[in-house]
């Protein structure tokens, strides 16, 4: 049998509860997996010079993400989301072609800007090149798009 669990502040949080959102992290982990290997298969085609294809997977790599059940600013889906959306953008403009959309943009800058200050290595340098275009993208979408 379930019951209620007493947490902090006298809020109460049935452990039916506690199982969904273990469900459903589960979930987005899952699905955030299968969007890592559409990455890697993106980069691998890009590699042998199939760029045209190589976007299209990227894509389908952004699109597992857009499930309502990812959790597009929790680390693994979030860093997932910021890195499809750079495939996109880079293979895009590569191509000539129209790049991430607004939700991917919007997202990547939310969750760069998430990230500590301090960072570094790795981290330090995507936030550092990739934060302010993101962010010049997204503005030059909204722009155009009058909202």
């Amino acid at each position: 049998m379930l019951g209620v669990l007493r947490t902090r502040g006298d809020t109460s949080v049935t452990s039916r509860d506690r199982f969904q959102r273990l469900v459903d992290s589960v979930r987005s982990y899952r699905i955030a997996l299968k969007a890592s290997g559409k990455y890697g298969r993106s980069i691998k085609l890009r590699r042998m010079g199939r760029s045209r294809e190589a976007l299209e997977v990227a894509r389908q790599g952004l699109l597992l993400l857009s499930d309502p059940v990812v959790r597009r600013q929790e680390g693994p889906e979030g860093s997932g989301v910021v890195c499809r959306t750079l495939q996109v953008e880079r293979l895009a403009h590569e191509l000539g072609d129209p790049g991430a959309g607004e939700r991917d943009l919007a997202d990547a800058v939310a969750f760069l800007r998430s990230m500590p200050t301090p960072a570094k290595g790795e981290v330090a340098e995507l936030k550092r090149d990739w934060l302010p275009y993101f962010e010049a993208r997204l503005s030059s979408l909204v722009g155009s798009s009058g909202g």
